[in-house]
């Protein structure tokens, strides 16, 4: 039994390659190109989105089947096409190469599964069923979204723009993490669910012992 140790990783920039090019290559593409990671695909074909990528150079594109030597450099590799040697190919040599590889529905041949995610606003939520049933996670991400409204968006804004004052104001960690526990259970989230950033934030400098002034998004 596989027991994966879950993870976020930063891919902004980093080189990423996907083989194939039907609809479930263009879906990991998509999550790829949002976390702004640099993908280049190799595949034969592609969808007609892939192509217009592709055309504007959003991806980088080998317009051919994988040969041995393409993943030369990669950080990620995720394989999804229908064919099993090939399939086979890029796991021997991603794993040759000690890369992150993904052969999509094949989790013997994985060295990392994708959860289903849930993004909202800085909150990301990422729900696994270690590779058994896949439906069952998207069910379960399907229920949060309709459980988790913007109000943790927001709160999340206001929180990025409270850390360094509060850790300048208040050095000693212990204490800073008090106040956060009083802070998320205060009803803050409620306020926020109704709209009232204004009370949010009084209820933040009623908390922090001074008066909290987020910086006005540009």
């Amino acid at each position: 039994m596989n027991i994966y140790y879950p993870v976020y990783l930063e891919l902004r920039d980093q080189p990423c390659i996907v083989v194939g090019g039907g609809k479930i290559a263009e879906g990991k593409v998509e999550g790829l190109l949002a976390v702004e990671a640099q993908v280049k695909i190799i595949s034969p074909e592609l969808t007609p989105h892939l192509q217009s990528l592709a055309d504007e150079n959003k991806i980088a594109y080998i317009s051919r089947a994988y040969q041995a030597g393409d993943l030369t450099g990669a950080f990620m590799v995720i394989c999804a096409t229908d064919q099993p040697e090939i399939n086979h190919q890029v796991w021997q040599e991603a794993s040759a190469n000690h890369q992150l590889v993904n052969v999509v529905d094949d989790t013997p041949r994985c060295n990392f599964i994708a959860p289903s995610i849930l993004r909202n606003g800085d909150l990301t939520i990422a729900i696994s069923t270690s590779g058994k049933a896949p439906a069952l996670a998207v069910r379960l991400k399907e229920r949060l979204q309709k459980e988790l409204g913007h109000e943790y968006a927001d709160f999340l804004e206001l929180a990025g723009h409270l850390r360094e004052p509060l850790a300048r104001t208040i050095p000693d960690f212990a204490t800073r993490k008090k106040l956060w526990y009083e802070i998320v259970d205060s009803g803050i989230l409620d306020v926020l669910a109704e709209g009232d950033e204004e009370q949010a934030i009084e209820i933040i400098s009623e908390k922090v012992g001074f008066e909290f002034q987020p910086r006005v998004k540009a």
